[in-house]
């Protein structure tokens, strides 16, 4: 018998992973996903998301998971994974290596790509996500548990130990700088749900307009609302996939930077309400 994407997540979901939808063949999810590190998905809501038809499934780590993950992409960085962590009953087959299951062993875990260079091994704790097992990747490959494991509660994986990788602070997850602002306003008080509002009554767009469409909405999120640029990344993402058709990943991620760096209007424009004093930012009206 086989499984379908819905059985696997509602079976991920059972087990206490945090699952959320993602495209087929996808990476990332085109959903906003932030706010759930926090908040536990309910079961009803995974059971919606997968109804209709196939999609990948991303499990968040760090924890709300109670996991992290260790991520070998070559056969190389899963033989030295293996040299120098305790073994896992639980390990998935990506395209092209492993990952690997453990119990997250609390305080602060980074989410680091790059936690070593060669072999290359990436590492996801806090903040970070996996592609589960069930989903299909860009070139076909489907994620699956590896024949000699099986499917585990996080509570039953071995602790992870921050001693078996290195974790200088060069390899801790990066922080942008970005003003902190005090507006006596509601809104400031949570950027973020203003700014997911926002998107979620901001219709898509069209291949005429959708690039420069994109870059406004990326100047609005990063400058307007204030937002670091994981979590406008998350919105802008989920602003794209209502477009016709949509951007690719790869062409919305430099978005971002894009507009710290060149956007003119000021920081905290649309949480302080201030456009009626001439506050200004691309695109604005």
């Amino acid at each position: 018998m086989s499984y379908t994407s819905r059985d696997l997540a509602l079976d991920l979901h059972d087990h206490g992973f945090q699952v959320v939808i993602t495209p087929r063949g996808g990476k990332r999810p085109n959903i906003a996903w932030k706010g759930f590190q926090e908040t536990r998905v309910p079961r009803a809501q995974v059971e919606e998301w997968f109804r209709l038809g196939e999609h990948n499934i991303a499990i968040i780590t760090g924890p709300i998971s109670n996991l992290v993950v260790v991520d070998g992409d070559s056969l190389e960085a899963c033989a030295c994974i293996e040299s120098i962590c305790a073994p896992t009953p639980m390990q998935v087959v990506t395209s092209k290596g492993r990952h690997y299951y453990y119990r997250h062993p609390g305080g602060r875990v980074p989410n680091s790509v790059r936690v070593m260079d060669d072999p290359p091994v990436d590492l996801r704790g806090d903040g970070g996500l996996v592609i589960g097992p069930g989903s299909r990747h860009p070139g076909g490959h489907i994620y699956h548990i590896a024949p000699e494991c099986d499917l585990c509660n996080p509570g039953d994986l071995p602790v992870f130990d921050r001693a078996w990788l290195p974790l200088p602070a060069e390899a801790q997850e990066t922080k942008f700088v970005r003003p902190i602002l005090r507006f006596a306003t509601p809104a400031s008080k949570d950027a973020f749900s203003a700014a997911q509002q926002y998107i979620n009554k901001t219709p898509g767009a069209g291949a005429g307009e959708r690039n420069h469409r994109a870059y406004v909405q990326a100047c609005r999120l990063v400058r307007g609302f204030n937002l670091p640029d994981d979590q406008a990344l998350d919105l802008l993402l989920a602003w794209n996939s209502k477009c016709t058709p949509p951007l690719g990943e790869s062409e919305v991620q430099p978005l971002i930077h894009h507009a710290r760096a060149y956007g003119t209007g000021e920081f905290g424009a649309l949480l302080a309400d201030r456009r009626r004093e001439g506050l200004l930012c691309f695109g604005w009206p």
